[in-house]
């Protein structure tokens, strides 16, 4: 390394003017900050948001309910209970299951179950 090049570099930076900052830099940086144009949120834009969620809702539920309608019987042997209810409902026994709490209510007030 050549240290004379070295030397008219330091000499030539001690020569330099040091920079001044002005007493009021940083009252300047923040008024041009805020005549920046900023963009601010319309309602317009908020509104829209809002009836997209609004939108995809509606779609979810009327696709939902499409393929309950268009598959009942899919549906329905999914539901243990709902395939119980079905067998229950077109028993020939059905009237007797459906007299059976009445049944049960007159064996417990029977006079000759007291002891």
């Amino acid at each position: 390394m050549n240290t004379d090049e070295q030397d008219d570099l330091w000499r030539l930076l001690g020569e330099a003017k040091a920079p001044s900052v002005s007493p009021f830099f940083s009252r300047n940086v923040l008024r041009a900050i805020r005549e920046e144009n900023q963009e601010k949120p319309s309602l317009l834009a908020w509104f829209h948001w809002r009836w997209l969620t609004l939108a995809a809702s509606v779609c979810v539920l009327v696709v939902a309910s499409g393929v309950a309608l268009h598959h009942p019987a899919q549906l329905a042997q999914a539901d243990p209970v709902m395939v119980l209810a079905q067998q229950v409902s077109t028993s020939p026994d059905y009237q007797v299951i459906n007299h059976l709490d009445e049944l049960l209510a007159s064996e417990e007030t029977s006079i000759w179950l007291e002891k």
